[in-house]
């Protein structure tokens, strides 16, 4: 897979968590595990499935009668490319209304606040911010630069 063209659906994604959480599964064993409120049917589950083998996120071996499904890439990486994903669509001068929004929604033993706060020790700082919204140089360009995000 091109990691430049990572593109996953939310659905995708909830199909991609059940394969990680298992290691491999067929897709009975998969859609077992699909939250019922969604009200997926089998055919639902196995359209994902083919859409993610085409997306080369998952290999398919048939075993017997039926097809097992193991990631081709780890959950690791592809959350660190939506990560990058995310902070490439949002103007620079917001990445830390992202990193906040994310931190204040997020559910963090104390451990976790202490990797957050040594990692931040461990950045460097730049001088200034620049927009990058369009393709001009020097200060934000933008008409936000000093808003702030609010949900």
């Amino acid at each position: 897979m091109n990691e430049i063209e990572f593109n996953v659906s939310n659905a995708e994604l909830i199909v991609m968590r059940v394969i990680w959480s298992l290691g491999e599964a067929r897709v009975d064993e998969i859609y077992a595990q699909i939250p019922q409120e969604l009200e997926w049917s089998l055919a639902t589950v196995k359209t994902l499935l083919g859409r993610l083998v085409k997306k080369e996120m998952l290999s398919t071996e048939k075993e017997g009668r039926k097809f097992v499904y193991r990631p081709l890439m780890e959950e690791c990486t592809a959350i660190n490319l939506m990560a990058d994903g995310l902070i490439q669509k949002v103007c620079q001068t917001k990445h830390v209304n992202v990193l906040q929004e994310m931190i204040e929604k997020s559910t963090l033993t104390a451990q976790d606040l202490e990797f957050l706060q040594e990692s931040l020790k461990a950045k460097e700082a730049v001088e200034q911010k620049h927009c990058n919204c369009l393709e001009t140089s020097g200060l934000c360009a933008c008409k936000h630069e000093h808003e702030q995000i609010s949900a």
